[in-house]
């Protein structure tokens, strides 16, 4: 098998590399250049970069903002349009976590570009204006430190890891999300002697200081930080969570197309019909609301989660399964190793069991591209089996097909 595997593997990696450069390019191009600007949750953003010319810093941060996120778009708002400098801020975010693979984690194989380039491919959100980008950069940066912390016994860059993880943390709110996989990472740190008080934790903690001082008129006002909100419409007495909620009653009872949401107005209706208290407000509620629905639903997520995760990632996405079970046997189930397995598990899990409307995919970009991590290491270390390796070539051959059809589709709308 070995010798088939040395035989016809070169010309399938080839083929695999060339049509995931195709298919990086044109998501790139299509969804940059392409598609209408400032619409969906760019909208947010666009209107967060005027309300700051318009009010000043001061007012936007109480009315609430993703501050990191706007501190590096505000200046190239100046010279672009408002999604265009969001659009931009996002490339060279791309363009600088690319840089950090290179340069900072010296990775130097070419296959783990182009898995990543599928991927990419595959999800937009480095590509549109949102803080995604940056929220989801952060975490990829210190979930690979710690991994190669326990690999090699030492951080390729101590300074980024926890910087990253602060800019993670006062970017985006759905960070109380991602505190298991956090917590995870902290916890194996410690048990691998890593040393938390040097002077290399100065400048993290200096920031930390610095996005807390700037969160201060949210403190004050709000009494929490200040992130990028949803908010309805001053008339409107409901809550985002209240709005998914009922979203996936109504694609239940087949009065919604699945992966949409009603209207504000919709739901406000709802409320007023059937009571305050007829739609759950906040994840807890939500949780308990309806145990029957929560069980059905998690299940439900967890499915298109793996699907979603297979069209995103290929085989990679079943690798930390397998090495979970192959692993277990012989091994502690806290052993570090199992880190960017458990992360990734955990992850699909949390999701999938406090979403009860449907999963957006780039809510797991933190997991999946530390899952492209794990996977390339024991790729290159010869530790993953031939066959399974070159199924992997297939699968993700045969879906940069479909992905580039399925955009070669948008282009000929649009000519």
């Amino acid at each position: 098998m070995k010798n088939l595997y040395l035989r016809y593997s070169p010309n399938i990696e080839k083929t695999f590399k060339i049509l995931a450069s195709v298919y990086f390019l044109f998501s790139f191009y299509y969804f940059f250049f392409l598609s209408n600007g400032g619409g969906g949750d760019e909208f947010l953003f666009v209107n967060d970069l005027i309300f700051i010319k318009t009010y000043g810093w001061i007012a936007a941060i109480e009315k609430s903002i993703s501050i990191p996120y706007m501190i590096l778009v505000y200046p190239f708002s100046f010279f672009f349009k408002g999604y265009v400098a969001l659009r931009t801020v996002n490339i060279l975010l791309l363009f600088l976590l690319l840089l950090y693979f290179f340069k900072i984690v010296k990775i130097k194989t070419s296959l783990f570009y182009f898995y990543l380039f599928f991927f990419l491919a595959t999800s937009k959100y480095f590509f549109a204006g949102t803080n995604d980008a940056l929220f989801f950069t952060g975490l990829v940066i210190f979930m690979t430190e710690v991994f190669y912390f326990i690999e090699k016994k030492k951080m390729n860059s101590q300074v980024l890891a926890f910087s990253g993880l602060i800019v993670s943390f006062f970017t985006r709110e759905m960070f109380v999300v991602y505190l298991p996989v956090v917590m995870l990472g902290l916890y194996f740190l410690y048990i691998k002697g890593f040393s938390f008080l040097n002077k290399k934790m100065v400048f993290p903690m200096l920031l930390f200081f610095f996005f807390l001082t700037v969160n201060i008129p949210s403190l004050k006002l709000n009494n929490k930080l200040s992130y990028d909100a949803k908010t309805p419409p001053t008339e409107i007495k409901a809550s985002w969570s209240q709005r998914q909620y009922l979203a996936q009653l109504l694609v239940n009872k087949g009065e919604l197309q699945n992966f949409s949401h009603p209207s504000w107005e919709q739901t406000q209706e709802y409320l007023i019909v059937n009571g305050t208290k007829s739609l759950p407000d906040g994840i807890v509620e939500g949780l308990t609301f309806d145990y029957s629905l929560t069980i059905k639903e998690f299940l439900k997520d967890f499915y298109y989660s793996m699907f979603f995760g297979l069209r995103q990632l290929g085989l990679i996405l079943i690798f930390p399964f397998y090495f979970i079970l192959t692993n277990l046997k012989k091994k502690n189930i806290l052993n570090p190793e199992m880190f960017i397995p458990y992360s990734l598990i955990v992850m699909l899990c949390v999701f999938s069991l406090i979403i009860i409307s449907f999963i957006e995919p780039r809510w797991y970009i933190a997991v999946f591209i530390s899952a492209i991590v794990f996977y390339n290491q024991y790729q290159v270390e010869k530790k993953i089996n031939y066959n399974f390796i070159i199924a992997n070539y297939l699968v993700l051959i045969c879906f940069s097909f479909l992905g580039i059809y399925s955009i070669l589709h948008k282009f000929m709308k649009i000519i």
